[in-house]
């Protein structure tokens, strides 16, 4: 990994939003049958049709766009975009373009087929550019709704949710660690030696609540299965917080993860 542009480079601040309302795109007519149509071209090679109406879906697009920043004066080098929502069947989804409307017309790319390690990856991975792109923004949304039936049994999320990580140098809580463990059980062996004062847990990992070691630990929302442990961060104070570790593990593709900030 090439070093960093700071020895502080990581979270400097961190946004949560929820969508009570269906996406602008869902009263379009023009959308609605555009959609219709490239749906139903997604899934007739699986033998799919669509299974009901768009009317409180959300869309990836507009969902990130509002958790953008809107200043010239805040320019992005990097954005990314993490999702897990599939579009047909596991590892398939539909990507979006962000960078038009994103202050510094970034490099991005997304991250879409790790579930609820989807953050963690992407987390990885930008760490990796923070030398070149120090200004970094991560986006990660899930949707509550879908306007077609995916064709695998699928657990939807409670709520449609988005947080966005900005993540720069000589931040207030500097990204020290980052894990991610395939094939893994649920264990809280990815906090040892983290020494964090907060622990964040989510889902997957929160019948282990009583085994961790720290001053504060706190449970996500359960229902946002990718997006809450974010929004938990969210919550936190960076200055007053401590080291604070984030760690999940999904049941279902078996990633292990922990994060670490300050």
């Amino acid at each position: 990994m090439p070093a960093l542009h700071d020895d502080r480079w990581g979270l400097r601040r961190a946004v949560s939003r929820r969508y009570p309302s269906p996406a602008a795109l869902a009263a379009d007519p023009g959308h609605a049958a555009r959609l219709s149509t490239y749906l139903t071209d997604l899934l007739a090679p699986y033998d799919l049709t669509l299974a009901r109406d768009s009317s409180s879906a959300q869309s990836y697009g507009e969902m990130a766009v509002e958790l953008l920043p809107t200043s010239p004066a805040s320019p992005v080098d990097l954005l990314v975009l993490a999702y897990d929502v599939p579009d047909v069947s596991p590892g398939r989804a539909v990507s979006t373009y962000l960078t038009h409307v994103c202050p510094g017309k970034p490099m991005s790319f997304a991250v879409s087929d790790q579930g609820r390690a989807a953050a963690f990856t992407a987390l990885s991975l930008m760490r990796t550019y923070a030398a070149t792109h120090p200004r970094a923004l991560l986006i990660a949304v899930e949707q509550a709704d879908l306007p077609y039936d995916p064709g695998v049994p699928l657990s939807l999320p409670a709520a449609h949710a988005g947080i966005a990580l900005h993540l720069s140098a000589a931040s207030p809580a500097p990204l020290t660690t980052v894990t991610t463990l395939p094939d893994a059980a649920p264990s809280l062996s990815v906090l040892d030696g983290l020494s964090a004062t907060t622990v964040i847990l989510g889902g997957g990992l929160a019948a282990l609540a009583d085994d961790v070691k720290a001053d504060r630990v706190i449970l996500a929302d359960p229902a946002q299965p990718m997006t809450g442990v974010w929004e938990a961060l969210a919550g936190l104070d960076l200055a007053t917080a401590g080291r604070i570790a984030v760690a999940d593990h999904d049941p279902t593709l078996h990633y292990l993860c922990a994060a670490t900030f300050g």
